[in-house]
């Protein structure tokens, strides 16, 4: 039993250390970091969470090797083919419910998606 607990304890340490290193939170550090160095003046011109948002969206593309990487054109065939909707639902790990525009990101700060819905 103690065996197994503390495999249980070792993978999530290792997981949660992989989830840190993801480009997204990268951004969020980096974005966190730049307010810590604003003014007392500048801080007062916005909410912290405003700030985040229009700097996670200014936020560089992640590397390339870390991007996501686009399909080929679709050969014809393929063009009769309805596109995916944008947006939607996904129930998160931790429990929470979120919308979302597009897929990519969704839950990022909630332990991944559980499910989409």
């Amino acid at each position: 039993m103690r065996l197994l607990l503390a495999a249980v304890i070792a993978a999530a340490t290792t997981m949660s250390a992989h989830a840190a290193e993801t480009p997204q939170r990268a951004s969020m550090k980096s974005c966190a970091t730049t307010w810590k160095t604003l003014s007392a003046a500048d801080k007062g011109k916005t909410k912290y969470t405003d700030y985040m948002g229009t700097c996670m969206k200014n936020a560089p593309a992640p590397a390339a090797s870390m991007a996501m990487t686009a399909k080929p054109k679709a050969a014809a065939a393929d063009s009769m083919k309805m596109a995916a909707p944008t947006g939607g639902s996904a129930k998160c790990k931790d429990g929470t419910t979120v919308t979302y525009k597009n897929r990519q990101g969704t839950c990022s700060g909630h332990g991944d998606v559980a499910t989409w819905l």
